[in-house]
């Protein structure tokens, strides 16, 4: 399943089968070509040399390559007319191969690549029996390389996953979506305070962990994990080993088999919520003060105000003008003391009208 040892066994095959003094691989992907191994006899030794990049025109024939890319059909340059075909090609008009073979890497009707022999000692190497039998050994060498790579790939997914469950950043957990807890990392151990030797116990369940007033949202997405296979991120509540409870970030993807296996992410929100908690006080807090002054002010105007209409009142028989101006004063100071708090309302409370 190593792809550098089907690459040296394909390339070292093909030489050995044709009698070929060079052998390059191509592959195709994402509608990129890259050349990813040559081989070369030197006397009676192959030497295989893995290679990663592009094109070069004077490593290879370029429209000889794409040709068969695109036709997926394979070609055999060793006479004047076959070769005639590819004469504006610079590598196949400027170099010395005798024979160049060309055919395609398919596995499945799905193109991976193409390999290139070249033989510059003799021509006629590249008999019909040698063709059939490298375009077997090439499918074979396809099926096994694409197989390979997935392996691969799946290989770097899983050692990115464990990456990140071992980095220990977020709670990463797998659980029986009935109950029991069956793997974990140290991050979500931690966070409840609990130890490994408790998870090997077997007597984790996220069920007894769930505080009694999440539980009926917690039969909901149970349901929906079961039907649609996730659960969107949310909000909730576990108990820590002492008793306290921590609010943690969710989310839940279940295993496609085990169906009844899911894994979940639990981000603890503690830090956030004691912010949160601090901000909202210190909100309230200044919004009491603004209130308080509000209350102060608002008094304060209307004691001057009481006190004119006092004024007024007792020069109202004796001195009706002082009185009248009084009146008139009281009635700014009302005006004002009006705007005054209109303003200040509006400003402790912006959707006041």
């Amino acid at each position: 399943m190593v792809q550098e040892k089907l690459i040296d066994t394909l390339l070292r095959a093909a030489l050995e089968e044709t009698g070929a003094q060079r052998g390059l691989l191509i592959f195709s992907r994402g509608g990129e070509h890259r050349v990813a191994a040559e081989a070369v006899r030197h006397s009676r030794k192959i030497v295989v040399r893995l290679r990663d990049e592009l094109f070069d025109k004077s490593l290879l024939p370029e429209s000889l390559i794409n040709y068969v890319l695109d036709s997926r059909e394979s070609v055999v340059i060793d006479d004047v007319p076959t070769r005639a075909r590819f004469a504006a090609d610079p590598y196949v008009r400027q170099h010395n191969a005798v024979a160049i073979l060309c055919l395609p890497l398919l596995n499945r009707a799905k193109l991976l690549g193409a390999l290139l022999l070249e033989s510059e000692s003799a021509s006629g190497i590249f008999t019909p029996t040698r063709i059939r039998t490298l375009k077997l050994v090439a499918s074979l060498a396809a099926s096994a390389l694409e197989n390979s790579r997935l392996y691969s790939e799946l290989r770097e997914r899983e050692a990115r996953t464990r990456r990140l469950v071992d980095a220990n950043i977020i709670g990463i957990y797998i659980v029986d979506i009935r109950g029991p807890i069956l793997e974990s990392n140290d991050a979500y151990l931690r966070m409840l305070g609990y130890k490994r030797a408790d998870l090997v116990s077997g007597h984790l369940r996220w069920t007894d962990l769930t505080p009694p007033e999440w539980r009926a949202a917690d039969k909901l997405r149970v349901e929906r994990v079961r039907r649609v296979g996730r659960a969107l991120p949310f909000e909730k509540e576990f108990f820590r080993k002492d008793g306290t409870r921590v609010p943690v970030l969710m989310g839940v993807a279940r295993f496609k088999q085990p169906r009844t296996q899911a894994v979940v992410f639990a981000l603890d929100m503690s830090k956030q919520k004691h912010a949160e908690a601090i901000a909202l006080e210190a909100h309230t807090m200044k919004q009491s003060r603004i209130a308080r002054k509000m209350h102060d002010d608002l008094l304060q105007n209307f004691q001057g105000m009481m006190f004119r209409f006092q004024a007024a009142r007792n020069l109202l028989t004796r001195h009706p003008d002082e009185a009248l101006r009084s009146l008139n004063d009281a009635i700014k100071e009302g005006q004002t003391a009006v705007d005054e708090g209109r303003t200040a309302i509006q400003n402790f409370n912006p959707d006041f009208n």
